[in-house]
């Protein structure tokens, strides 16, 4: 099973948490988020340099 990582944060998410996963609009990089991170707007940027919050 892949390992699935906050883009925020970096902490390892678990397949049981609540987390969002989606394409970054500029590159198509697949990006995902834990609950924490969306629910606090933290931000996020992807490896493109896309960020967004």
């Amino acid at each position: 099973m892949e390992k699935i990582e906050c883009t925020s944060c970096k902490q390892e998410i678990s397949p049981v948490e609540t987390y969002v996963k989606f394409v970054c609009p500029e590159c198509e990089t697949i990006l995902y988020r834990c609950q924490k991170c969306r629910t606090f707007g933290h931000i996020y940027r992807c490896q493109c340099g896309f960020k967004g919050p």
